[in-house]
Order: structure tokens, then C-alpha cells, then sequence
């Protein structure tokens, strides 16, 4: 009744809205017919139209876009019908290629598409529009945000001055978010109280740990069940090696460092191989997790869910709720993140993806086959709001969250509430997938998250994103002193070497991760080979393609 109750209410609002605006015709810029209303009023046209869309689905946020209530709450509120042309998150690469290079693309995309892209498929193949006059002349949210954040703006347009995608970016600027940092260790610090340890710091000192909770029974069972380490293969940062290597030098996955704007190579590094014999010999003790480097986030959640004893030491993931069930509170309140371990070198550090939040090049993106630009550009700022970001991010209000407590703050305890939380999306309480978009589609959000209310417990899974803020803040002191990559454009020759180069190279260091550590090939008379085969894969080329294209950036 309540999902019910929001849709109608949209509908009465959308109406109210219309009537009480003023009208404008869809004529130039970007050519079509129908009668829109004027910016800001809803809905946005009096007959419905119907935009053909492509979008990737992500089965992990939602069951079924066609009955998603976020996008048939966004449909009543402007009268626009999204006809969608949908592609599996596994395939959807591949689908927006073919869908491209054939000529049959929809008249809008709703998928991430890259620098290089954005210039061939804008500025040379003219079949994605210049979005710079809609913007201007027919959206409020997304104009007021470039105003506010300029370097937002300057950093989506392309060479030729032209914006050919609305980007997404994830909680506005300026805000440290829980994925500024995602190579993350999560500790089971009662097992370490229990065993009277220290917490450890280094390498070393780790390692005394991981025998202990491998040796010393801290679950109590009288059985040797306990896995010290584990993590998860193929899923956002749970890959063990990610947060180990760390310990030895400067490692991310796109396997380069940037620093004094000078690009360097990671992934041949002797440090590396260093930071491979350690992982190794964990390895080796049993001490880490062998189905760590193989298995799924599914799996890895049942260890840490195991029964009514507790098994799991430690594990590696982007997020606590990848490992277990943060809504058995009295289990998930054992585990906190672990600050950088300083390696035999003295080095310590992590990834720090900054505090401004970087956008994707393009996100939302009307193509040449559009018949009603400023209907399709409206329809992106209608999603560029506050409101829409809790909306397609958090669920149903009155069920998934609500108006907040007066009186209360939100995560940096200083800035005034506006909603709290009711349940919460890796709670698995009242939350259902088709409630929600996630990173299917998002665009420009303001800080939203810090406008929800943070009180009680901060384990309660209410406040589950504080929570993570809070401890993505402990390991800030530890961001490694290096450059952010900023988005890079490539030529179309560039960008399609550099297509055929990243996923061979990313996929070959991966196995070759993995093959080191099992014992399937040999540190010591192997690593010369691996350079080698890195370097006939492109490594240097891919390298060098990126520095000139950052030295572009630098005119």
C-alpha cells in the first residue's frame, strides 16, 4: 500500500506541476516536437513519450527492471517512458560494441562509457549530440551542479569543448566515501583479545597472529576449524594480494603509480615479487585461505556466516556485509578494518582514491537517433537530485528510510540530519532488490549520505554507512603518496590498442598473481619470464599510451 500510496502522490504532484508551469517547445536545440514544460516542472511533457534506452542490468542490484518501482516512480513523475534495450552486466560491454558498430543503437544510454569513447563516438562519428545547449537551456540540477563544482564540468569535456555524456558521480564532492579506500582487512579483534595478542603492524607481526587464530583455538570449540585469512576472487577488492602487497610498495589494479605526473609500471616491480614470496609462505603455513583465490563473494560470506561458531579470522573485501552478515550485530561488531601492515622494507600505505570524488566520463548519453532531446535531457536532470539519489539508492520511503529525528547528524556528527534510516540494502531487512537501482544508474548525487542520521549503536545496521566512513577514516593517515589517475582520452587508434592491450595484460598478472602464491610457477626462476611475457602483452606501450595522454591533460 505504501509503494501504492508514493507512486500515486507522484502522479497528483506531476500534474499539479505541469499545470502550474510554464510551457516551452522542444525546438532548438536538438530539434523535436514535443511541448516540454519549462525546467524544473514536471511532468515533462502533457502526452507521454517514449524514449528507446539501452541499460546494463546488474542481477546483484535488481530482479527486474521492467517492474523496478524506482523507474516507474521516475516514469509518473515525468510522463516519459524508458523503453529498454537491456544488456547483462557480463555482457554489457560487448552489447554496447555491437549495438554501436552495427547502427542500431537506442536514442539514449544509460551505461559508463570512457574518455576515448565519448571523442570517437562524439567528435569524430558525430552519433552521440553535443549536450552543452540542452544543459544549459532545458536542466536546473545539472547546470547548478557544474556551477558548484567546476572541475566536475571541465573534467567530462572533450577536446573539443564539448560535454557528450552526463557523468556519474557517487555522493557529490569533496567527501571521503567508504570506496575511497577499498583494499580492505577486516579483523576479528575478539579472537585477538581473546589470545592476549597485540594488534599487529607489520608483516611480521601479522603472521604471529594469523598462527595463533590458526593454532590456538580462539573460537573455543576444541576443534582446529578456524581459517585465519581468506578473501574472494573476482569481486570488488577481496582478492587477498590487493590489501598484502601493499605492505611492499605502491600495488593497483590498473598496474600503474602515477607521481610527479610521471607514470610508472607496478606490476614488475621487484617489490612485488617481495610482496608474493610473503603471501606465499601464508600460503604455504595454511595461514591464508587457498579457496581465497578462487572463490565467490558467496562463498566467502557462508565462512563468515558459518553456524553458531565463528571461523573466520580475517578476510579481504571492499565492504564488511561481502563477508558476513552485518545483521547478526554481536558477530559483525568483533570485526573492524586493519590499519596498513609496514613491510620488511618500512614501507606502509594503501590506494586512496581521494576526497574528491572522480566522475565517470559519461553516464547518460542521447545519441543522433534521439528524436526528443530536451525531453531526454530533462529526464537526466530529473534524476540529479537529492531526492532521486535516496530514492534509487536506498528504497521506498516510510519502509526503507524516512525524515529524520530532529535534532540529529549525520556521519561527520556535525552537519544537521535530513532522513535516517529505517532498514538497510546489505541488511537483508525489508529491502528488496527491485526497490533500488544501485550503480546501474547514477549520476550527479549530492552528499546525501552524510544527511542521514547517525544514532545508538554504530554497529545497528541502520548505520552501516557511518559505520564504513569511520573506518575508511582510520586508514586515511595511510593513503600511499602518489597521484590520482585522472580520466584520459585516447585517439581512436590509441583508445583501440589500448582496448586490446588492458585485458589480456589485467587477466595475465591476475593468473600470474595467483600462480606465484599457489606454487604453480617459481619466484625465483619464473619472474624474469613473467616480465617478459608483460612486456610482449603491450605493458610498456599501455604505460606510455597513458602518459601521453596525461601530458594532453597537462597543455
Amino acid at each position: 500500500m505504501k509503494k501504492l500510496f508514493t507512486f500515486f502522490m507522484l502522479v497528483s504532484l506531476s500534474v499539479v506541476l505541469f499545470a502550474g508551469g510554464n510551457q516551452a517547445q522542444s525546438g532548438s536545440p536538438g530539434g523535436g516536437t514535443a511541448v516540454v514544460s519549462a525546467p524544473g516542472v514536471f511532468p515533462i511533457t502533457r502526452e507521454k513519450v517514449t524514449l528507446d534506452t539501452f541499460m546494463v542490468f546488474n542481477p546483484d542490484a535488481a530482479d527486474d527492471l521492467s517492474t523496478n518501482t524506482s523507474l516507474a516512480e521516475l516514469e509518473a513523475l515525468t510522463n516519459v517512458h524508458l523503453n529498454l534495450v537491456i544488456a547483462n552486466s557480463s555482457e554489457g560491454s560487448e552489447k554496447f560494441n555491437l549495438l554501436i558498430n552495427s547502427g542500431q543503437y537506442p536514442e539514449v544510454i544509460i551505461n559508463p562509457v570512457g574518455a576515448s569513447d565519448l571523442v570517437r563516438y562524439g567528435t569524430t562519428e558525430k552519433m552521440f549530440i553535443p549536450l552543452n545547449d540542452l544543459i544549459d537551456t532545458y536542466t536546473v540540477n545539472i547546470k547548478k551542479y557544474f556551477q558548484d563544482y567546476p572541475w566536475v564540468r571541465e573534467s567530462i569535456t572533450s577536446p573539443d569543448g564539448n560535454i557528450y555524456g552526463i557523468p556519474a558521480i557517487d555522493s557529490g564532492a569533496k567527501v571521503v566515501g567508504h570506496g575511497s579506500i577499498s583494499y580492505k582487512l577486516w579483523f576479528n579483534n575478539g579472537w585477538l583479545t581473546k589470545l592476549g595478542l597485540s594488534r599487529p603492524t607489520t608483516t611480521e607481526e601479522f603472521r604471529t597472529v594469523l598462527r595463533a587464530f590458526k593454532t590456538r583455538d580462539p573460537n573455543g570449540n576444541g576443534r582446529a576449524d578456524e581459517i585465519p585469512l581468506s578473501g574472494a576472487y573476482g569481486t570488488w577488492a577481496a582478492d587477498p594480494y590487493l590489501y598484502l602487497l601493499n605492505a611492499f610498495g605502491y600495488y593497483n589494479e590498473n598496474l600503474v603509480m602515477l607521481k610527479n605526473d610521471t607514470f610508472t609500471p607496478v606490476a614488475n616491480q621487484d617489490y612485488i615479487r617481495d610482496g608474493l614470496a610473503y603471501i606465499k609462505s601464508l600460503y604455504d603455513e595454511d595461514l591464508l585461505d587457498p579457496a581465497s583465490l578462487s572463490q565467490t563473494m558467496e562463498q566467502l560470506m557462508a565462512i563468515g556466516n558459518h553456524g553458531t561458531d565463528v571461523i573466520l579470522g580475517s578476510f579481504t573485501a571492499g565492504h564488511l556485509a561481502m563477508g558476513l552478515d552485518i545483521a547478526d550485530v554481536e558477530r559483525a561488531r568483533n570485526y573492524t578494518t586493519l590499519e596498513p601492515l609496514r613491510g620488511p622494507s618500512g614501507y606502509r600505505g594503501i590506494p586512496f582514491g581521494g576526497d574528491e570524488q572522480r566522475p565517470t566520463n559519461g553516464f547518460f548519453i542521447i545519441t543522433d537517433k534521439c528524436k526528443e532531446p530536451a525531453v531526454a535531457i530533462r529526464v537526466s536532470d530529473a534524476f540529479n537530485t537529492e531526492e532521486m539519489a535516496v530514492r534509487t539508492q536506498v528504497g521506498i520511503k516510510g519502509l526503507n528510510w524516512d525524515t529524520a529525528d530532529p535534532g540529529t547528524f549525520g556521519m561527520d556528527g556535525t552537519t544537521p540530519a535530513k532522513y535516517k534510516y529505517l532498514s538497510f540494502l546489505y541488511s537483508g531487512v525489508n529491502v528488496k532488490k527491485n526497490d533500488t537501482l544501485g550503480w546501474m544508474w547514477r549520476q550527479l548525487e549530492p552528499n546525501w549520505k552524510n544527511l542521514f542520521q547517525v544514532s545508538g549503536d554504530i554497529r545497528d545496521t541502520t548505520n552501516y554507512e557511518a559505520f564504513l566512513y569511520q573506518e575508511t577514516l582510520k586508514l586515511v593517515p595511510y593513503a600511499a603518496d602518489v597521484q590520482i589517475v585522472p580520466p584520459l582520452a585516447y585517439s581512436e587508434e590509441v583508445a583501440g590498442r589500448m582496448s586490446r592491450i588492458s585485458t589480456p595484460l589485467t587477466d595475465y598478472v591476475k593468473n600470474s598473481f595467483v600462480e606465484f602464491i599457489t606454487g604453480k610457477r617459481n619466484l625465483n626462476t619464473d619472474w624474469e619470464a613473467y616480465k617478459q611475457n608483460l612486456e610482449r602483452l603491450g605493458y610498456s606501450e599501455y604505460v606510455n599510451n597513458m602518459q601521453n595522454a596525461y601530458n594532453q591533460t597537462k597543455r
